[in-house]
């Protein structure tokens, strides 16, 4: 049996490479980007304290007005965060393991998701000067799912557009 001779300059040679498909990505990265969307969690919830009316800066968390502008600024933040990283993840899709990596980025945004809703109530109570009655919460439960559906979504789009403008090798110009 002869064996073809590898193409110049390519490296690592054909031989040692696998097929694409069962590649998978390093666990290193997998614990990155889940690690990575858990830890920007509290971040976002101390974020949504500080810009929510009723939170730190502004706004009487006693007025019903302000409950619903505090779920839409949590929502928009958590919408702008999926999008982001959805982004993010867009670009690592030729790579190998990019469904693995998807999925602990979507996993770490879930729990990230729930780590701002914790850290953003509990600065509301910690710093609500003794206020029961009306505490800095999220009503809207809904919204800390935003996140990771938003994540997913960007990445099948992105997806699907680019399923949709591969060209077939059968086409010609």
């Amino acid at each position: 049996m002869q064996e073809s001779p590898a193409e110049p300059g390519t490296y690592p040679p054909p031989v040692y490479t696998g097929p694409a498909t069962t590649t998978t990505a390093p666990p290193s990265s997998l614990a990155w980007w889940a690690a990575a969307m858990t830890l920007l969690g509290p971040i976002l919830g101390v974020v949504w304290w500080l810009a929510a009316p009723g939170g730190a800066l502004y706004g009487d968390r006693s007025e019903a007005e302000t409950w619903l502008l505090r779920d839409l600024v949590f929502a928009g933040l958590q919408l702008l965060a999926g999008v982001v990283v959805g982004w993010l993840l867009t670009n690592r899709l030729e790579r190998p393991g990019a469904w693995e990596r998807v999925c602990a980025a979507v996993t770490g945004a879930l729990l990230g998701s729930l780590l701002a809703v914790v850290v953003g109530q509990g600065l509301g109570a910690l710093f609500s000067g003794g206020d029961t009655e009306f505490p800095f919460v999220l009503r809207s439960l809904g919204a800390a799912v935003i996140w990771p559906a938003a994540t997913a979504l960007v990445v099948f789009l992105a997806s699907l557009l680019g399923l949709l403008l591969v060209r077939s090798p059968h086409q010609t110009e």
